[in-house]
């Protein structure tokens, strides 16, 4: 199965060989006045305007891979776990944006809210090491009285 950007570089490329060639010809020979106001935005924008247009629509698509396939993890012990393995941000970004073949400013901020998501999870469902840690010592003081 082709991926997302996969089937954006065939659709363009088809646009490319075949209806902007068309179109080109259609203008040129047989257009009314009236139509070169579809027919030129036509072959200029599926020159030069596919991409700025199609390119955030598949980097949210892949985003939103990434997304859900960090959701499969089943607990949050077992994504704290695969996150502080010792494995390097940096690492885990890069493996992020290798995996779902998305630019890293977008796997950097996939893994910044995983991050945030498990420090809220950890807030609402403390470990039992860290209620102990956090549970004030029982150290008597006598007062002097």
């Amino acid at each position: 199965m082709l991926s997302y950007g996969a089937r954006a570089v065939i659709v363009w490329v088809i646009g490319l060989v075949t209806a902007v060639p068309l179109a080109v010809y259609y203008l040129l020979f047989h257009a009314p006045r009236e139509q070169y106001v579809l027919l030129i935005p036509f072959i200029v924008g599926w020159v030069f305007f596919y991409w700025p247009i199609i390119g955030p629509i598949l980097s949210l698509l892949k985003l939103r891979a990434v997304y859900r396939g960090l959701r499969q993890i089943r607990s949050v012990n077992d994504l704290r776990r695969r996150l502080l393995e010792g494995e390097g941000e940096s690492v885990l970004i890069d493996w992020i944006a290798q995996e779902y073949h998305i630019p890293k400013f977008l796997a950097r901020r996939a893994y910044r809210r995983v991050l945030r998501l498990v420090a809220a999870s950890d807030r609402l469902n403390p470990s039992p090491s860290e209620e102990q840690a956090s549970a004030p010592d029982r150290i008597m003081v006598n007062s002097g009285t």
